[in-house]
């Protein structure tokens, strides 16, 4: 789903086996396809180790803000901004 400049992904349908390769898919399309938009997972568990893992990913060093809360129904959603390069 996109909404206003954000894709939004509801990971918590998929295979838990699959979900962190399916991360790491889109946040590489992001980065090679030099997109501005935001990529909102929306997950079942805190998403605090793929914020770090984007940082340790030479792919990705430094190309990405990441922030996450949970909501209300408890869910988790993860933000991933590109960062703007001047």
């Amino acid at each position: 789903m996109v909404a206003s400049g954000r894709l939004v992904v509801d990971l918590r349908s998929f295979d838990p086996a699959q979900r962190r390769a399916m991360t790491f898919s889109l946040v590489d399309q992001f980065a090679s396809l030099g997109l501005k938009d935001d990529l909102v997972l929306v997950t079942d568990h805190e998403p605090s180790g793929i914020g770090y893992q984007i940082d340790l990913r030479k792919e990705t060093r430094g190309r990405f803000e990441f922030s996450y809360d949970q909501r209300s129904d408890g869910a988790w959603v993860a933000i991933i901004t590109p960062r703007r390069r001047g």
